[in-house]
């Protein structure tokens, strides 16, 4: 229960949050538009003509010609798209308080019956958003190590390979660097001993790698066929990079008509107009 209440005030914060940067972005759009004498308030709540309340999360409203007009703003702080219910529920508070424009404003989109209904009772609908200034990187880059690496020899290869040579045994010593070349039958290069190693699933401590149909080409004998590849596998952090990276751009957050497709931005001093950097 405890854990629930918690869960319920982060999205209540975070939703009274959005509604008070809705409020602010459209308080900017005012005064860009010259009205910049009027307030535009937060939660407020209304009585409708049918007696009921309405609770309106941003609402401003002004006179003119001895005539009230009222905006009422419904804000979805949602991680998916706003449905046609939503819009349909705005519009009859809208016709309940009566002479007022509806904007809905969301973070993601707006499914298509919700536009329809929308453009049917004139109701804006926005997409507000804060915008990135700055982000953080934090890397910790992960050095893998390979250590006590054993070659397998196909045993019926190295006899041919001896018999080829007229040679009775041999005796190999091997310094294998990343760039080593693994051949084909043909002789021809399939890989680096780098590039085999990085493709195989790996667990840390011993690895045994199948290499059959691969072949080293060594020094008075030539091509010998491979078995396996034995190799141990440790992992150690590196020193942890840092870095971070801050927007050129004075704007704190953006407001797009999705109907009229235009764009404002709001700005640190909280003035909106419709380019990203007011220097």
């Amino acid at each position: 229960m405890v854990v629930y209440l918690k869960g319920c005030s982060e999205l209540l914060n975070k939703n009274t949050e959005y509604e008070q940067l809705v409020a602010q972005i459209h308080q900017g759009m005012l005064g860009y538009d010259g009205f910049e004498n009027l307030r535009v308030e937060h939660d407020v709540t209304l009585v409708g003509k049918s007696g009921a309340t309405h609770q309106i999360d941003v609402y401003w409203e002004f006179k003119a010609a001895g005539t009230t007009y009222k905006t009422c703003v419904e804000c979805k702080n949602y991680s998916s798209a706003v449905k046609k219910t939503h819009v349909a529920a705005f519009a009859e508070i809208l016709r309940d308080i009566g002479n007022a424009n509806g904007i809905m404003a969301t973070t993601l989109s707006f499914q298509k019956g919700a536009k329809q209904l929308a453009a049917e009772n004139n109701i804006r609908l926005v997409l507000v958003n804060h915008l990135l200034k700055t982000i953080h990187l934090k890397m910790q880059p992960i050095l893998t190590h390979f250590n006590n690496i054993n070659l397998s020899f196909n045993k019926e290869s190295i006899r041919e390979a001896l018999k080829r040579n007229d040679l009775e045994s041999y005796n190999l010593n091997y310094h294998l660097e990343g760039h080593y070349s693994l051949l084909d039958f043909s002789g021809e290069k399939k890989y680096t001993f780098n590039t085999f190693i990085n493709k195989q699933p790996k667990k840390e401590g011993k690895n045994i790698f199948d290499a059959s149909d691969l072949f080293i080409d060594l020094e008075g004998i030539g091509l010998v066929e491979l078995e396996s590849i034995m190799i141990d596998v440790s992992y150690s952090e590196a020193p942890l990079i840092e870095s971070i990276i801050e927007s050129p751009n004075s704007a704190t957050a953006i407001i797009e008509d999705i109907v009229e497709n235009n764009i404002h931005y709001l700005h640190d001093d909280g003035t909106v107009n419709e380019v990203p950097n007011n220097a």
